[in-house]
């Protein structure tokens, strides 16, 4: 028998607004998180994504709806919140003036009373984000990356089972990114559940088990993210005959110009889009797979339409 993770997260029916008569910033949204997965938020600026995690974090307190930390029903809301859950947001967390190590040893402070305990945790959320070369440099006078590390660090200092991460890579340059990911993903291995919002689509096909793509505070799609699917996307000459598109077994989409993709879900759909691309050989001109078919799932919820 298949063994179920526990639903850590649950949201029913949640609204909110930040004035009276004004639209909804959060309209009836209901998800759940499972134990061990990452699960991304995306939309357009303005969706109410930052609005949502506060609201899951505690930040704000729901209007309508109901949202629970089943996997923690020995607690209050209030209580698995503060000792569970950490969050990550877009702005930098920390005191500027203060060293990367005193930094970490005050938020430590606010979250474990066990003194004893300190130094251990301290140490850890150290070598988590690997900051040892500048945990005694003052935060303000460190590069966008570091900084960016020391905002997930601290929230790691608590040593949470839910982890909320707010644009986390924002303004960083790639080598920075790619450490981040490799943390991300190595918290997800032991066991961590992970909230992530991103404008960077590849980020997520990497990183997210499913998306939740919100529009106007409503949920609009939900999307699991099959390791197994692909995209193949290819460009040809010149526009492909109707003849020659129904040589393909699945739906071809039609991107702009000569430009097409296809979304493969399994080996026996990429035999046959290979059979029919190596018909079409000498009409095509370039050709490439990804596994980061979200892109294409956005661009479909949110493009705005050409007048």
């Amino acid at each position: 028998m298949a063994h179920v993770k526990p639903v850590m997260l649950t949201l029913e029916n949640v609204s909110f607004g930040y004035k009276q008569n004004a639209p909804l910033s959060i309209d009836n949204v209901s998800l759940s998180l499972i134990k061990g997965s990452c699960t991304a938020i995306l939309g357009p600026n303005g969706a109410g994504k930052s609005t949502l995690i506060s609201l899951m974090t505690g930040l704000l307190m729901a209007q309508k709806g109901a949202i629970n930390y089943p996997f923690y029903k020995q607690y209050g809301l209030t209580q698995a919140i503060a000792q569970k859950v950490a969050l990550v947001p877009q702005d930098f967390a920390f005191y500027h003036e203060l060293s990367v190590y005193d930094n970490l040893a005050f938020f430590v402070s606010i979250s474990e009373k066990n003194r004893h305990l300190h130094a251990e945790q301290i140490a850890a959320a150290i070598k988590l984000c690997n900051l040892e070369e500048v945990v005694n440099k003052t935060a303000g006078t460190l590069s966008g990356g570091y900084k960016r590390r020391l905002n997930i660090a601290i929230a790691l200092s608590k040593q949470p089972d839910i982890i909320f991460l707010d644009e986390p890579t924002v303004g960083i340059d790639p080598l920075s990114r790619d450490a981040i990911i490799t943390l991300l993903l190595d918290l997800k291995r032991q066991g961590k559940t992970l909230v992530y919002t991103s404008h960077l689509l590849h980020e997520v096909a990497q990183l997210c088990d499913d998306v939740v793509f919100l529009r106007g505070g409503k949920v609009v799609a939900c999307e699991a993210l099959n390791s197994e699917k692909l995209s193949l996307s290819f460009s040809t000459f010149k526009p492909l005959l109707n003849t020659q598109s129904t040589l393909f077994s699945q739906q071809l989409v039609t991107l702009e110009g000569n430009h097409y993709q296809l979304v493969i879900n399994n080996s026996e759909q990429l035999g046959a889009a290979f059979s029919a691309l190596g018909q079409l050989s000498d009409d095509i001109k370039a050709l490439s797979f990804s596994d980061n078919h979200i892109e294409q799932l956005y661009r479909d919820l949110f493009a705005e339409p050409l007048c």
